[in-house]
């Protein structure tokens, strides 16, 4: 398929649609392929895939809900001027109390990744493409890896759950991005590992 003339302003124009649902009603895939079609820009599923990985390297706060509103949107902190409306000793009281929880969390368990789904990129043995789209549907992003690989874009929380999961495919799914989930998953593994330390053979 011939690329539009204004392939080069699709970026600026997903850029512009996620700023737009920043604290309002999620974009779904289809509205953002719709709008760009109106500014005669013909785009595909994994090419917007790949410009909101762009955009998310370069600092924006992509997010996905799933649901039947679901959608893509922009999450943006919180105001400051709200924030300097807090008094010193409420400030002061706040970072001692997240101090504390930090620490504890450290001791317990391994760090886990901020609740909430997230865009994984995975690498996949072909000897398991199906149980993938059993698992996350058929309407995923798929792309051949060499002649034994596949690689997939999917919309997952990285939770315990989900690295039950991963760990049950064994060695056939590895985790490409984002590389904090996937030292997430090590130190999951680890904590494992370390429940069984002492065990003679």
């Amino acid at each position: 398929m011939a690329k539009s003339c204004n392939q080069k302003s699709k970026i600026l124009y997903l850029e512009k649609m996620l700023n737009e649902s920043a604290g309002g009603k999620p974009i779904t895939m289809q509205e953002i392929l719709s709008t760009l079609e109106e500014h005669g820009i013909r785009a595909e599923r994994k090419s917007i895939y790949d410009d909101m990985e762009t955009l998310r390297e370069f600092g924006m706060e992509i997010q996905y809900k799933r649901g039947r509103e679901g959608g893509y949107y922009l999450e943006r902190s919180a105001d400051p001027e709200i924030q300097q409306g807090k008094s010193v000793q409420e400030e002061k009281k706040t970072e001692a109390t997240e101090t504390v929880k930090t620490e504890v969390v450290k001791t317990v368990a391994p760090e886990i990744p901020v609740k909430g789904e997230k865009e994984l990129k995975l690498l996949c043995r072909n000897s398991v493409k199906e149980k993938i789209f059993d698992t996350f549907g058929k309407d995923i992003s798929c792309k051949a890896k060499g002649s034994d690989n596949f690689l997939v874009v999917v919309q997952t929380e990285p939770d315990e759950k989900f690295y039950g999961w991963l760990t049950s495919m064994g060695r056939t799914v590895h985790i490409v991005k984002p590389k904090k989930v996937a030292i997430a998953y090590r130190d999951y593994l680890k904590s494992i590992a370390r429940d069984y330390k002492g065990i003679e053979k």
